[in-house]
């Protein structure tokens, strides 16, 4: 447990902190002693083999980077596999080209590196190499790679760490994880970060230029309002939205470890989801009826059986809810087997903390509605729909 908040709760952090401090402190310290066109022409022999390992680098890391920002958008986009198997082919294709065109160029230096190089390129084979094996032997890794790797990241970023996401994943993950963390980490005390960074030193006379140009400062000023205004119409759309939400209960209940690690099925608890309109909240004597037989003893379990014995209802916080204009019946989607619980709660039996998984707005819906055939046909795989059933009519969820 120790071992493991070291590596994925705080060395994260210092390989950041390593990235970002050493590469200012390399710039000045550089800039004043010799200045950065000359380090970049000096340290340009080094790296300057074929260009096959930059282009397949910087595609992969733009690839991680896209799934990070829009990891919706990826598991849209993999719903149907044919897509999927394209994505992962080409990713695996650019990987396959980095890794080669480091290879190359190792054997062209020759040992001509300085040590901190040679390791940085030992550790970026590494880390491309357990990357290609990991999608070698685990199919679809670019779905789970948006359900686990991301939401590890994004607990960093929210400075708290869930390293239970990170630490169970493959070994072959892991240390494609670790020794990517470990080069970043590495990189600003190498000559690799003129070979990587070449642009950003000539970028002061790219930005005299375009001061220069009536017609460029113009261009930017019209594209810096464009993507003003897109910001904002995005920002007006997600107004009642609550993608995302993922409050602190008062009693910290983990689906992965019910519906994941003990396979306990969605409506033995939300056992009013095929005959109501809603789940409901399951009470207080479901629980127990387990625990009792179990014996588990934990400080969550201590606040539940306080709450049981003193007839106290526990105050859960909502995390699903539509407006009130709105009318939903569970038990038209969920009977007889119609919609999984994931279509719309996501993929709960891997979540610690429930969240809303999905937008939860009009558009969703009347999309799910068309791609399931509802909208417009009366029988589907010959049993009659249910006379409710929303298609596109407005008055069916609206009245």
């Amino acid at each position: 447990m120790t071992r493991d908040l070291l590596l994925y709760g705080l060395y994260p952090y210092l390989a950041v902190a390593l990235l970002v401090g050493g590469t200012a402190w390399r710039y000045f310290a550089v800039s004043r002693r010799e200045g950065l066109v000359a380090a970049r022409e000096r340290s340009a022999p080094l790296y300057h083999g074929s260009g096959a390992w930059r282009w397949g680098i910087g595609c992969v890391l733009l690839g991680h980077a896209g799934a990070f920002l829009v990891p919706r958008w990826l598991l849209a986009w993999n719903r149907v596999p044919v897509r999927q198997t394209l994505l992962e082919a080409t990713g695996f294709l650019l990987g396959v080209m980095a890794f080669a065109g480091l290879l190359l160029l190792l054997r062209e230096a020759r040992g001509r590196w300085p040590l901190a190089d040679f390791v940085l390129v030992l550790l970026l084979l590494t880390s491309l190499g357990s990357g290609l094996a990991s999608a070698s032997l685990y199919r679809w890794g670019s779905s789970w790679y948006a359900l686990s790797l991301l939401p590890w990241f994004k607990s960093l970023l929210r400075l708290a760490p869930d390293i239970s996401l990170a630490a169970g994943l493959p070994p072959s993950v892991r240390l494609h994880v670790l020794s990517g963390l470990t080069a970043a980490a590495l990189l600003p005390f190498t000559r690799a970060v003129y070979a990587l960074s070449g642009p950003l030193f000539d970028l002061p006379r790219k930005i005299a230029a375009l001061r220069a140009s009536r017609w460029a400062m113009a261009g930017m000023e019209a594209a810096m309002a464009l993507l003003t205004a897109f910001f904002l119409i995005g920002a007006f759309q997600r107004v009642g939205v609550s993608q995302g939400y993922e409050p602190a209960q008062p009693i910290a209940f983990s689906h992965r470890i019910h519906a994941g690690d003990f396979h306990i099925a969605c409506q033995y608890c939300h056992f009013a989801a095929e005959k109501s309109r809603h789940a409901g909240i399951p009470p207080e004597g479901v629980c127990m009826n387990c625990h009792s037989k179990l014996k588990v003893t934990s400080a969550e379990m201590e606040k539940l059986k306080e709450a049981v014995s003193q007839r106290r209802p526990i105050r859960w916080a909502r995390i699903h809810q539509l407006p009130d204009f709105v009318f939903f019946s569970h038990s038209q989607h969920v009977r007889g087997g119609r919609v999984a619980c994931q279509r719309c709660h996501g993929p709960v039996e891997t979540m610690e903390r429930v969240r809303q998984e999905e937008p939860l707005v009009m558009g969703w819906c009347l999309d799910c509605h068309r791609r399931e055939g509802v909208a417009t046909a009366a029988m589907r795989n010959g049993r009659q729909l249910h006379p409710a059933i929303g298609g596109l009519d407005c008055g069916k969820c609206h009245y």
